[in-house]
């Protein structure tokens, strides 16, 4: 608009200094920062928006824009500006031209908003002048807050009754925009219940609020009701949700493999945390450095879980110190953005390009994580596929538990001594002829890495994950020169599911054998290429088309299984066809194959050599007593019970006992260690303490330290966005030079300190926001602040966004009368799609829904496996939690209503919510249950037309089978009728959204 008005000037003369009124107008009309010199604010949006094509080490089109000299010079299209004539410059109209533009400035990232256009403008006008104080003036961010007066207004009862007001009105007022009027007081209710707690009132709590309203007064309605929410634990249930985002808790350890991991104890630490009120410097400390603190507590063990959500690769074939390397990487990463709001990871390849962060500063906080113990190694050094994960874990203190334990432990002992007294009574034939021999293994490998043991009796138990398919190699040496065949042992155990022998789960624990390949490995220890010919192979048992011979047969698609005969011993001989060739063997070499799937896999394997007579030597059947039987039956069943009574166990961070020597990385390659470093924080901000070693507990202590601008401002910004939808800084995780300037910057800085001076109590903070009138404002809003603010960033109008994914399906059971408010404990599987869990490679898992009410505890206790995540909450815009959020994207889309219509939780949602309003309803008038049920969704009462529409939809569905049949009787009419209401309130818009 304002070029236009220049271009079409009456005459040259005017012209002249048609550019020093510009700048008046403009300065007058968008409140260019008095606060900051033209040219620092110049200076700055330049750096963010141009200096990464047009600086230092770039020029394209040969334009350089970081010095006045070059920038008068102009690049190979001409001179960028006329100081004379400011609208003819090229510079000016590339960055006025919108998005899509083939000539606009910059091509990448935001444009220039009208106010930075109005600063470069005010800049060209001044002369383009940089004063040196200007470059080396600090980025808004890295100068620490400060709590300067509140606005001077014309309405001083503002500034009086609520400081947050105070900012916002003299933002309107010189934004020439007015308050809507406060919400409905029943609105207000359910946006104050779904903001501290995350779950909406009942029509009681709304309607006790409404009476609190009228007798007390709105304020102190407001703020005697937000007292009461914040005593709750279901506060600490609501937010935490945002805080695991941004320590990125899961499950499970991620990438391809992603097995489970014990993680559970840090969510409910956070929530318990919260609901606490811990102050946020302790809630610091005790995540990063907890362990570190003197006479650290179980609690403080427990917070460090906080850096042990980093994903973590245990893939065949993964590099133990590239592992190790990345998850340093990754909490050096997360510390920059949950607590500076900094991208730090630009910096680990060479200095950041935008933000005063060197690589030498982004090692120097690396050094600080690199002191802790690895997590995942090869079990066999010499064999890629073996990593696995370790840990650390701690076991998690439960007195009652530890009783029983000990209970237990003392029934099995005394059941072991009866079956070892009754074997003095059973007929003593050995099991296996003493023409058999044990082999002891001398090399044993699985292909997909599972980790094993091997047991005094010579026999290989494998242990923790078990994958989806195996090959188990095993290298065994000869006793005899007269050996016959070999006698497979597929063996029990009670670490294995069910017992075993084979891995797949406790109710099926079978395995295949589909092909046993053996080859003979001279005196020289060289292994043949081909493998022994087999002439036969023998079971103990066979499952039906499952025989032992389709082991040998050559046929990938055969195979030997013993199923039902599970939690039992077996074996399979296999006979040599000639013996000749190994005369001359030292060894041999067997090739297990198990490609079923779904983990039948043999758990426990012994190899035993049969000399002499091939059938004479097989095993004898034992005979055992009915007693003896019901004895083993017995300790079987202690031993599960035992299984069930393991102490629960939880991550923990934990330092090395002898100290690593840290370095930098050349171009932030694992490979490629360059000069030693030593911890240190970044030189930009404020200097660590010198009195505290440098370890995580002094890098804790460093980042909620008073001078640290970054840290309160960052934090306080999040709550704001949690509650507003937007925050004063829209770039949450990003305050540095490419992030967007706050909207209320003097308003941020008073937070921050505020928050800092009471505390640093998150209650009192959140408190503070929701007792402000501006947030009580309704949402209502109009075609004129659309257009002018469709953002809703200056605040005008209240808060109005659809409820986070956890929050749509709490709110969706609350309303049905469903949720349970039960606490702590491992995390629950609500009913998902079938099938989602299987994979290839690493451990199978059988998703099983959790029983009874805990399918339907709260979204913040859903197991999360990272790559295969809870479907409806990833539909509704929840993160994998493979890397740190601090800000969740919001969309729109028709997944989000096919899930809310035909995901099994929400059907069984409106299936007790139909039947909810049938038994609740205060009246059988079926305008008055309407009413019921539409104030149970919204909280408030329909208006007419509400009312009618719902009205028409129950009466077209209860009336679309006039005469009942044999199949439908009147009560399943009248049921379907509210089926049909109940997920039509469940749908609507405003159902899941805080107005």
């Amino acid at each position: 608009m304002f070029q236009t008005i220049y271009r079409t000037a009456f005459d040259k003369s005017i012209r002249f200094w048609f550019p020093v009124l510009l700048v008046c107008v403009l300065a007058a009309i968008h409140h260019v920062r008095a606060d900051e010199a033209i040219d620092a604010q110049a200076f700055f949006i330049l750096k963010r928006a141009c200096f990464e094509c047009h600086g230092r080490e770039r020029q394209d089109g040969g334009l350089r824009l970081d010095s006045r000299d070059a920038i008068l010079k102009g690049g190979e299209s001409g001179s960028a500006i006329d100081l004379r004539l400011i609208g003819n410059s090229e510079l000016i109209r590339r960055v006025s031209l919108p998005r899509g533009d083939s000539d606009v400035m910059p091509k990448r990232g935001e444009l220039l908003s009208p106010r930075e256009l109005t600063v470069i403008q005010a800049w060209l006008a001044s002369g383009a002048v940089w004063s040196q104080t200007a470059e080396r003036q600090q980025h808004w961010s890295y100068v620490p807050p400060s709590k300067n007066g509140l606005p001077i207004l014309a309405n001083e009862s503002i500034a009086a009754q609520h400081p947050i007001d105070a900012f916002i009105v003299d933002r309107l007022q010189k934004e020439s925009l007015s308050p809507t009027p406060g919400a409905d007081v029943r609105v207000l209710a359910r946006r104050l219940f779904l903001d501290v707690l995350g779950i909406p009132p009942t029509i009681a709590q709304v309607e006790s609020f409404a009476q609190q309203t009228a007798t007390k007064g709105l304020t102190i309605a407001v703020e005697q009701t937000v007292d009461e929410l914040l005593t709750s634990r279901q506060y600490g249930q609501k937010w935490a949700i945002p805080w695991l985002d941004a320590a990125r808790y899961a499950d499970s350890h991620g990438f391809q493999r992603d097995d489970l991991h014990d993680l559970w104890a840090y969510r409910d630490w956070v929530i318990d945390a919260l609901n606490q009120d811990m102050p946020f410097d302790q809630f610091t400390i005790e995540q990063i450095a907890g362990d570190l603190l003197p006479n650290a507590t179980e609690s403080q063990r427990i917070a460090t879980g906080f850096n042990r959500c980093a994903p973590c690769n245990v893939e065949a074939g993964t590099d133990p110190d590239e592992n190790r390397f990345n998850q340093i990487v990754d909490r050096v990463n997360t510390l920059g953005y949950v607590w500076l709001g900094t991208s730090l990871e630009c910096a680990q390849c060479h200095d950041h390009k935008y933000d005063p962060i060197s690589q030498k500063d982004y090692f120097g906080l690396f050094a600080f994580f690199d002191q802790t113990e690895i997590e995942a190694e090869r079990a066999n050094p010499e064999a890629p596929a073996s990593i696995r994960f370790r840990g650390p874990y701690m076991e998690l203190a439960n007195p009652n538990q530890d009783q029983e334990r000990f209970v237990v432990d003392e029934q099995i002992k005394s059941l072991k001594q009866k079956i070892e007294r009754e074997k003095q009574f059973r007929d003593k034939q050995p099991a296996v002829s003493e023409e058999t021999t044990t082999l002891k293994p001398a090399k044993f490998e699985s292909s997909e890495g599972a980790s094993f043991e091997v047991l005094e009796d010579h026999s290989v138990l494998l242990r923790e994950e078990s994958p989806d398919k195996d090959t188990y190699t095993i290298q065994v040496q000869l006793n005899s020169t007269d050996t016959k065949g070999l006698l497979i042992e597929a063996l029990t155990h009670s670490s294995l599911p069910g017992k075993g022998p084979g891995r797949g789960d406790s109710k099926r624990p079978n395995f295949v054998l589909h092909e046993m390949q053996i080859f003979a490995i001279d005196l020289d220890g060289k292994s043949s290429d081909k493998p022994l010919s087999l002439s036969s192979a023998i079971a103990d048992f066979e499952q039906k088309n499952f025989s032992a011979k389709g082991a040998i047969d050559g046929d990938s698609k055969t195979g030997w299984a013993i199923g039902p005969q599970f939690g039992q011993d077996h074996w399979i001989a296999v006979e040599f066809a000639e013996t000749e060739s190994l005369r001359s063997a030292s060894a041999l070499r067997i090739v297990l194959v198990q490609n079923l799937g779904n983990a039948r896999t043999m758990g426990r394997i012994r190899v035993r050599e049969l000399v002499g007579d091939f059938k004479a030597s097989l095993p004898k059947k034992s005979s055992t007593s009915a007693q003896d039987s019901e004895l083993r039956l017995e300790l079987a069943s202690l031993e599960e019970k035992r299984k069930e009574l393991e102490p629960a166990k939880t991550l923990v961070m934990q330092q090395v006992t002898q100290v690593r020597e840290s370095t930098m990385f050349d171009r932030g390659d694992f490979r490629r260690p360059s000069s030693v470093v030593k911890p240190a924080t970044p030189s930009i901000l404020h200097p660590s303490p010198k009195s505290e070693s440098l370890d995580r507990l002094a890098l804790a202590k460093w980042l909620v330290d008073r001078r640290n601008p970054l840290t309160a401002r960052v934090y306080v910004n999040r709550v704001w966005a949690e509650i507003f939808g937007r925050g004063i800084v829209s770039t949450p995780e990003d305050f540095g030079l490419k992030g967007d300037l706050p909207t209320h910057t003097e308003l941020l800085d008073w937070l921050a300190c505020e928050w800092m001076e009471q505390g640093w109590s998150q209650k009192k903070l959140i408190k503070l926001i929701l007792t402000s009138e501006t947030y009580r404002r309704s949402s209502v809003t109009s075609t004129r602040l659309q257009e002018i603010d469709p953002e809703n960033k200056w605040l005008s109008r209240g808060p109005r966004f659809r409820l986070p994914a956890e929050l749509v399906r709490d709110n969706a059971l609350s309303i049905a009368g469903l949720l349970s408010l039960k606490e702590t404990g491992p995390s629950i599987r609500p009913p998902q799609p079938d099938g989602l869990w299987k994979k290839v490679g690493g451990q199978a898992y059988d998703y099983q829904v959790s029983p009874g009410e805990d399918q339907f505890r709260r979204g913040v206790y859903i197991v999360l496996k990272r790559m295969s995540p809870y479907p409806s909450l990833i539909n509704f815009d929840a993160t994998t939690r493979l890397a740190c959020r601090v800000k969740r994207g919001r969309s729109n889309t028709p997944l989000q209503a096919l899930t809310l219509l035909n995901d099994p939780v929400y059907v069984e949602a409106a299936r007790a919510f139909a039947k909810r309003i049938q038994n609740e309803s205060p009246s059988h008038s079926l305008v008055e249950q309407l009413r019921f049920a539409f104030q149970l969704a919204v909280s408030r009462l329909p208006n007419s037309r509400e009312l009618m529409l719902l009205r028409e939809l129950y009466e077209r569905e209860r009336n679309q089978t006039i005469e009942p049949t044999a199949n439908e009787t009147e009560s399943s009419m009248i049921d379907r009728a509210w089926y049909a209401v109940a997920t039509t309130l469940l749908n609507l818009d405003e159902t899941i959204t805080k107005e």
